[in-house]
C-alpha cells in the first residue's frame, strides 16, 4: 500500500453500526461557489436544533429530506476522532470558545475525493501507515485544533432515540445531526 492510500485505509469489512453509508448519505455535491448560500454554525447551535419527531419516518436509504440539502460551515474545537470500520473518519467537534454545551461530528467518507481532507486529519494525529481497520478505533490526537467543515446536516438516524430527538442516547451531549460528508476543511 502507498502512502497516499494509506490516507484511504484499508477497511477489512464493512460494519455499519446502526447505520448504512448510501448513496443518499453520501451526497458529493460540490461546495457552492456562492459563498451567501453557507451558513455558519458553531457545535452549540447544532445542538440546539430540533430533532425530527416519531412521526417523521426515516430509514438509511429515504432521501435526504430538505433540511439536509442545506449547506453550512461548522466551526469548532477538534476534541476526537476516530476511523470506523468502514474507513469513514468521524472528527469531534466542540464550541471553539468552550462556553456553549453539546459535541457534533462531522464526517469524512473514504475515497479519492477525500484523501486531502483526511490527510490532514491524519497529520494532527499519531497514526502510523500504512494501517488496516477491522473496528472502530480512536485517533490520537496531538493538539486540539479549531476548524471549519463544510457540507451538508445530516439527520443520523441510526444514532437518534426513539422519540427523534436530536440527543444521541450515548455518547452523552452528542447531537444526532451531523456534518456528512465534509466537502471542505479549513484550520483556523
Amino acid at each position: 500500500m502507498s502512502t497516499s492510500q494509506g490516507f484511504y485505509l484499508t477497511p477489512i469489512h464493512h460494519s455499519a453500526g446502526g447505520h448504512e453509508c448510501s448513496a443518499t448519505k453520501t451526497d458529493l455535491s460540490p461546495v457552492p461557489l456562492d459563498k451567501s448560500t453557507i451558513q455558519s454554525v458553531t457545535p452549540w447551535q447544532i445542538y440546539q436544533w430540533e430533532g425530527l419527531g416519531t412521526d417523521v419516518e426515516l430509514t438509511s436509504t429515504t432521501e435526504r429530506m430538505p433540511s439536509e440539502q442545506k449547506w453550512y460551515a461548522l466551526t469548532g474545537r477538534v476534541v476526537d476522532a476516530k476511523v470506523e470500520a468502514d474507513g469513514d473518519i468521524h472528527i469531534v467537534l466542540v464550541d471553539a470558545t468552550g462556553n456553549g454545551v453539546g459535541t457534533v461530528s462531522a464526517e469524512i467518507p473514504v475515497g479519492p475525493q477525500w484523501c486531502e481532507i483526511r490527510q490532514t486529519v491524519f497529520s494532527w494525529t499519531t497514526q502510523k501507515f500504512p494501517c488496516n481497520v477491522k473496528t472502530a478505533h480512536t485517533l490520537k490526537i496531538r493538539e486540539p485544533h479549531v476548524i471549519t467543515v463544510t457540507g451538508k446536516a445530516f439527520y443520523d438516524i441510526g444514532h437518534a432515540p426513539a422519540d427523534h430527538s436530536n440527543r444521541r442516547t450515548t455518547p452523552k451531549d452528542y447531537a444526532v445531526w451531523e456534518i456528512h460528508p465534509v466537502m471542505a476543511l479549513h484550520v483556523d
